[in-house]
């Protein structure tokens, strides 16, 4: 007896929405805040916290644009910005972009990071908000 086969375009919805659910569950997990031993400290210098903390990138980008540029500097000569968001937020795109930033002073760090971060923000939301409207679409019975 032969088993049935289903059309194509079934196993395509199948694939494209396994596709969809690995991009939500990354970007959830990018955009989630973390527990405070997880989290993000700024310092001026080793031994001197400034305060400021993140737990998220949401968090990041506010600290980004107001701790002083002395702490930018020393945490992204020492790729603490990138070794957290790669391997606390689990968005390896993001420290990859970061990388790639050239250091000159505390101001141009601080537009780019903060550009940078912003950016791949709104792409991480853009593909949240998509994946709803297309599940939405799915949900919607033909007439």
């Amino acid at each position: 007896m032969k088993k049935a086969v289903p059309p194509k375009n079934e196993k395509r919805t199948k694939k494209k929405k396994t596709q969809i659910s690995k991009v939500e569950i990354e970007a959830k997990n990018i955009l989630r805040t973390v527990k405070d031993h997880e989290a993000f400290y700024f310092y001026e210098t080793v031994g001197k916290p400034t305060g400021e903390i993140a737990r998220n990138l949401y968090d990041f980008l506010d600290k980004v644009k107001t701790v002083k540029p002395e702490s930018l500097t020393f945490h992204f000569q020492r790729k603490d910005f990138q070794n957290w968001i790669e391997k606390t937020l689990g968005d390896s795109k993001l420290a990859a972009k970061l990388e790639r930033i050239s250091p000159s002073n505390g101001d141009d760090v601080r537009i780019s990071i903060y550009k940078t971060v912003e950016n791949r923000i709104k792409q991480l939301k853009e593909s949240l908000v998509q994946i709803h409207v297309e599940d939405s679409a799915v949900l919607v019975p033909a007439c």
